[in-house]
């Protein structure tokens, strides 16, 4: 008999499970820190628009 092809594969959706799981804080977690240009560099993306233009914005 051949084997069947994925037979050795994780179940279907198991990356997602996986993904979610490692993305999701528990109480008692170690939360890494964010700090200097990493986190204006990130503000900096949030506040941008879609498509590269900067959102208007009331927050200087």
């Amino acid at each position: 008999m051949a084997p069947q092809p994925g037979a050795d594969l994780p179940p279907y959706g198991e990356s997602v499970q996986h993904t979610k799981a490692m993305q999701t804080y528990e109480p008692g977690d170690s939360v890494p820190p964010l700090h200097g240009a990493k986190a204006a560099e990130a503000m900096r993306h949030y506040r941008q628009a879609p498509g590269g233009s900067q959102a208007p914005s009331s927050l200087p």
